[in-house]
């Protein structure tokens, strides 16, 4: 296994991965977006994508953008192993805290996000759109260096 930053070639193959993942996908201009001003990684296996994701860096915070698995891949702890590679390079690197938002609903990320340490700090109604309405997001942080406080 290898993490490696995402480039823009792998733009086709990251749009079918994640549009095989999840039926709420970011489109090719979100992802070209990302790719410009964002920090983009990939979890090769023998040359083969098994996780993408995506983070902003803004000072000495990161946020968790979007992360997709393919769904022959998931349930393997591919999302863990590159999720905790991209936390213990922010860290190493400065970053003191992480965010992200994830669907109420989704309880395996929600474990996932748990079991890397992050809690809940909060909600925000009707974040995501579902078939037929709006669904609300939780709000969470990991606080990536030792001994910050809880003010930080």
């Amino acid at each position: 296994m290898s993490v490696e930053r995402l480039s823009h070639e792998a733009l086709d193959r990251v749009l079918a991965l994640e549009a095989e993942s999840s039926p709420y996908c970011w489109s090719r201009a979100d992802w070209q977006s990302s790719l410009k001003s964002d920090d983009c990684f990939e979890l090769l296996n023998e040359g083969q994508t098994m996780a993408v994701v995506a983070f902003s860096v803004v000072f000495d915070e990161a946020n968790l953008l979007n992360i997709a698995v393919p769904v022959q891949a998931q349930r393997r702890g591919y999302a863990r192993q590159l999720l905790q590679y991209c936390l213990n390079h922010y860290a190493n690197n400065g970053i003191k805290h992480c965010f992200l938002e994830v669907r109420r609903s989704n309880a395996a990320a929600i474990a996932l996000y748990e079991k890397l340490g992050f809690s809940v700090i909060g909600e925000r109604k009707n974040y995501y759109p579902v078939t037929g309405g709006r669904e609300d997001a939780l709000v969470y942080i990991c606080r990536l260096q030792q001994g910050e406080s809880e003010d930080a």
